[in-house]
């Protein structure tokens, strides 16, 4: 359960290819969805035995359709069959602790809660999961990818995989790659606005704006905003450092990165990048639309850039 639903996904694909023998998989897999099934029929499945292997799986995916219902499992749960593997996929939302049920479950069974990653632990996880596949990352092309696509792990996991299909093993990822296979331009993007701003470069800024603005389905300014926010709180943080050798540690960047907070430092003092923090939060309000009297999102963002610039 929980509000990271990958995790969820990868945990579920390894059960269905363990719990099962591969010849019984066809007889003794189950697969129902919260929304088409009842607890009673989750039961009846869960109580037949194997029809070939020597356990049989069953799966409910998005779970949490079955909320209001979900303690009349409480019963089947306090005596599992043993020759059952349920498992219960409950994505984006908790199971009530209080429930019977959740006791049930965690005195005779299992209980993983999946939570989103932290925006400065998702770099790590691209690197990691990148070998998985067997791929190098340069350190540009995975921020590419974070400020393309933020923290949605799924989302990552489907543009690396596909990757597999052009690229052989042991490739390294580079920003022209993620550029020509996932679509992302690698000059016009909100990690390299973040640079931009970081050297206070207007009209580099304006071009990169435009070009954003012209393309938002790609750049959402909501996602902007949130890519140049981590920018200038990790230079925040930057500021306050007693012995910048701390730098990677406390900002949680690649030692490679540390370079550009160095170089922003110069170009804004520490009340300069806390007024800098003050206006994104605006704009991230007007992005949504509020307080912003109708204004194209291209415009927004010229203006915003205009105003950190400034100040």
């Amino acid at each position: 359960m929980g509000t990271e639903p990958f995790f969820i996904d990868q945990i579920t694909t390894a059960l269905m290819g363990t719990v099962v023998e591969e010849m019984a998989r066809d007889f003794d897999t189950t697969i129902v969805y919260g929304k088409e099934t009842t607890v009673d029929q989750i039961v009846e499945a869960a109580k037949r035995f194997p029809m070939m292997g020597s356990h049989q799986l069953i799966v409910v995916k998005e779970a949490q359709y079955l909320d209001r219902s979900i303690d009349q499992l409480v019963n089947y749960c306090s005596a599992p069959q043993p020759q059952s593997v349920l498992v219960l996929c409950y994505k984006h939302k908790k199971i009530d602790k209080r429930k019977k049920v959740y006791k049930a479950i965690a005195q005779n069974g299992q209980i993983l809660e999946t939570k989103p990653l932290y925006d400065n632990q998702v770099g790590g996880w691209i690197e990691q999961r990148g070998k998985h596949y067997g791929f190098r990352f340069q350190p540009q092309a995975v921020a590419m990818l974070v400020a393309f696509l933020g923290s949605d792990l799924g989302k990552i996991d489907k543009e690396l995989e596909k990757l597999t299909h052009s690229l052989s093993a042991g490739a390294e990822i580079s920003p022209e790659i993620i550029e020509q296979h996932i679509g992302y331009s690698k000059d016009f993007n909100s990690f390299e606005l973040q640079n931009a701003l970081g050297q206070r470069n207007l009209a580099l800024c304006y071009r990169i704006v435009k070009y954003m603005g012209n393309n938002p389905a790609q750049h959402p300014f909501p996602l902007t905003i949130t890519v140049v926010f981590n920018f200038f709180q990790k230079l925040f943080m930057y500021h306050g450092l007693k012995n910048p050798a701390d730098a990677p540690k406390v900002l949680g960047v690649s030692p490679y990165f540390v370079k550009d907070y160095q170089s922003a430092a110069q170009k804004y003092s520490m009340r300069q990048t806390a007024r800098v923090l003050q206006l994104l939060k605006t704009y991230d309000l007007k992005s949504k639309g509020v307080g912003a009297n109708n204004a194209p999102l291209g415009e927004l963002m010229k203006e915003m850039v205009l105003k950190i610039v400034s100040v």
